[in-house]
């Protein structure tokens, strides 16, 4: 997790898909999701999110079984090891050839000693800490500050990096990977870093991201067609029902309407510039049924329960729900990312990811794969291609989008409102 300050070669655009936190449907629905939802936990994997795994991630049944069993555990083995290791770990990545976690550290020796079996150590040249260092740089300049990472504050526009588009720490490189629009002037930040040797490395693309916003259980619409849901919260204590989605989606003070046209609640806050999400509070509670669910079709009604919290590490299985793409699953590809939007805006700790994201899905609900169903964060943006808007997989081309992590969301919204995933 990556709590944060509150402050104030592609031929496409990238965008941001905005899609609101779910607002369970009418009451009249809510049975029918519920045992939607129950059929499906009961019976394995719902045959939606069976097809669009295999589908998207070019496995068999079996072979979807066997990767998501392989995720539970590597997930587990993750939390419990990045502790341990100390000034040691250098980051860690769910191999889903070998279906084993790797374990990057700098004293191999001394990693042996606390990796469980099924864990592959890999020794590097670069400690996590001090590629987190450089990373830091980079977020400074951004305008990123050391202040206390629970405190969202008001919002502190500052002069963009000229020419980078985003950067992250990328555990399988080993390196600080920077992304640069080509055919700019060279920024001035990459000067700055050549100090760093081989700890950086450089890519490049012919396109910056960009917010794209086409507007309740997860995934479903909200203010007409412009955005998707994302996650239901509460307040266990007064059993307030709140819904998390994309802060580019929303804008604080207004009304969110739901999918029949039906008011919901007032946004509390949104953020957008260092974070992408929005917090919005059911003040429809007779009408609008919440639950820890999120449609896996929004014209069948047939629903996925969530049931927690997870920041899983680079390489593992992820789905996310949507009302332009519906849904798609890809991989986790980078962690704690830098966006930077052509709307000047500047996000971080995004977590990137290969599933199919276009306008419209944005603030929708991200989750992981394993033996259950776990809440990763919101829709932010993505790269999309051609006139039609399209994400890479959809043109023969690499799929990049982007998720606002849950965990940093309710770091600051616990705190807050004293909400909690469903």
């Amino acid at each position: 997790m990556h709590l944060i300050t509150r402050t104030g070669t592609v031929l496409a655009a990238a965008v941001l898909a905005a899609v609101p936190i779910m607002a369970a449907g009418p009451a009249s629905a809510a049975p029918d999701a519920g045992a939607s939802a129950a059929s499906a936990r009961g019976t394995g994997v719902p045959n939606e999110l069976m097809a669009a795994l295999q589908r998207d991630l070019g496995l068999s049944a079996d072979q979807v079984k066997q990767r998501l069993a392989q995720q539970a555990k590597a997930i587990e083995a993750d939390r419990s090891l990045q502790a341990r290791l100390g000034s040691t770990f250098a980051g860690s990545w769910f191999d889903a050839t070998s279906g084993k976690l790797v374990v990057a550290v700098t004293d191999q020796q001394s990693a042996q000693a606390f990796a469980p079996a099924g864990v592959q150590i890999r020794k590097v040249k670069h400690s996590k800490a001090h590629l987190d260092g450089i990373k830091a740089e980079l977020d400074a300049l951004a305008g990123k500050t050391a202040a206390n990472p629970t405190v969202r504050s008001t919002k502190n526009k500052r002069p963009a990096l000229q020419g980078l588009t985003s950067w992250y720490v990328d555990t399988k490189s080993n390196s600080v990977v920077i992304t640069a629009l080509a055919g700019q002037p060279r920024s001035k930040a990459l000067d700055l870093l050549a100090k760093h040797g081989d700890a950086v490395r450089i890519e490049y693309t012919t396109t910056a991201p960009q917010p794209a916003t086409n507007f309740m259980d997860g995934g479903d619409m909200y203010n007409g067609f412009s955005c998707s849901a994302g996650f239901n919260l509460r307040n266990h204590a007064t059993g307030q029902g709140y819904l998390l989605t994309a802060g580019h989606c929303v804008t604080g003070g207004s009304n969110l309407i739901g999918q029949d046209g039906t008011f919901f609640g007032p946004v509390l806050e949104s953020w957008f510039d260092f974070y992408d999400d929005a917090i919005v509070r059911n003040d429809n509670a007779g009408y609008w049924i919440q639950g820890p669910w999120v449609d896996t079709n929004p014209s069948n009604g047939n629903v996925l329960s969530i049931t927690g919290v997870t920041d899983a590490p680079q390489g593992t299985t992820v789905c996310k729900s949507g009302i332009t793409t519906l849904l798609t699953c890809g991989s986790i590809t980078g962690k704690d990312v830098t966006v930077n939007f052509f709307t000047g805006d500047t996000v971080f700790g995004e977590t990137q990811h290969s599933a199919c994201v276009e306008r419209g899905d944005s603030g929708g609900s991200n989750f992981a794969v394993t033996d259950a169903y776990t809440a990763e964060g919101v829709t932010s943006g993505a790269i999309l291609f051609g006139p039609g808007a399209q994400c890479g997989a959809n043109v023969g081309q690499p799929t990049t989008s982007w998720y606002f992590p849950i965990a940093d969301s309710l770091g600051y919204y616990g705190s807050v409102y004293g909400v909690a995933i469903w």
